[in-house]
């Protein structure tokens, strides 16, 4: 009987032993755990399956939070407005949700209001964390600082975006230039193709303008044409409209319009414009005021078969205009095409 008595309590001990072991193995493996991650400078959490945070390291709770892992920790992201904003809660909130809904990875750039109370961009990259019943747990997150990379990002689509407006923009008039109207000019040709609806263009010439250089100069000359190049913008203000300069005085526009009638009421409109700007012109024995000549075209079909449409459709346009100058100028002249 003292015999058994021995053996059980020996037996008991070792177990002790053994269980102590396994108790101090797994703080130690735990402490670890906790060190590496607090080493890591990434900002590193992990939540269970209903969004409460369950584990964090230092750089989540200093850098993002701001607060200790203690106030995190059993909290969930609308626990904590007054460090996380519930606009940004709410992204945060979906995405986990469709991690769930969709066990694996996730990436994606979001915006966060870190402890600073500075917005910077992160890369967020989550797993989901399962058990050996395939059952999804919770998920893990590691966030990267991509806040210089997407600066500069950001700047150079700035400078990209610059660099095409000079590219495509006349210096003098800050109206398209002649490459930018090529490009244009196909593509409503193409669309006209496609979608078979009509569109206008016009070609505008400042009548009598090298006798206006020759009398008050090219830095007067240069006023005026921006001065006109602002009532081109006025009066085709429209999202489809296009104003271009196409060299020296003379101007182009693009518009669209389903009759030809609203393209008449429209450059009737340009001309009333540029009159009641009252422009001085320099050989008064002619007009009171600066004018324009205007050769106007509704343009509601195409040649497939004529590799030269675009070049023969300028041609016929610019002799609209040439009518115009030799019937007088201060008018326009129209052709359906």
């Amino acid at each position: 009987m003292n015999e058994n008595l021995l053996e059980n309590q020996i037996f008991t001990q070792k177990n002790l032993e053994t269980l102590n072991t396994l108790r101090n193995q797994l703080q130690y493996n735990q402490s670890f755990l906790q060190l590496l991650l607090d080493t890591i400078p990434n900002p590193v959490f992990y939540k269970d399956i209903n969004g409460i945070y369950q584990h964090c390291n230092d750089s989540f709770s200093k850098m993002i939070i701001g607060v200790e892992k203690e106030l995190i920790i059993g909290k969930s992201l609308y626990d904590l407005p007054e460090y996380i904003p519930t606009e940004l809660a709410d992204i945060y909130s979906n995405k986990d949700q469709e991690l769930f809904s969709n066990p694996g990875t996730q990436f994606y750039e979001a915006k966060v209001k870190c402890a600073d109370k500075k917005l910077r961009y992160f890369n967020f990259y989550k797993a989901t964390f399962m058990s050996e019943e395939n059952k999804v747990l919770g998920l893990v997150g590691v966030m990267l600082d991509v806040t210089t990379y997407k600066n500069i990002q950001i700047e150079l689509e700035k400078k990209n975006l610059e660099l095409k407006k000079l590219s495509i923009v006349d210096e003098l008039t800050n109206l398209y230039n002649r490459r930018y109207f090529e490009e244009m000019f196909q593509k409503k040709i193409e669309k006209l193709n496609r979608e078979k609806k009509p569109f206008c263009f016009a070609i505008i010439d400042v009548d009598y303008f090298k006798d206006y250089n020759d009398g008050f100069g090219h830095l007067k000359g240069d006023e005026t044409l921006k001065k006109i190049s602002l009532i081109l913008k006025k009066t085709f203000n429209r999202a489809n409209d296009y104003q271009f300069r196409l060299g020296g005085e003379e101007f182009g526009i693009l518009f669209d319009v389903d009759k030809v009638e609203n393209a008449i009421k429209i450059i009737k409109k340009l001309i009333e414009n540029i009159s009641s700007e009252k422009i001085e012109t320099y050989n008064q024995s002619v007009s009171d005021f600066l004018t324009v000549s205007i050769g106007l075209g509704f343009i509601e079909n195409i040649d497939l078969n004529n590799q030269n449409f675009k070049d023969e459709l300028y041609d016929r346009i610019d002799r609209k205009l040439y009518e115009s100058k030799k019937e007088g100028r201060n008018r326009f002249s129209l052709e359906i095409i």
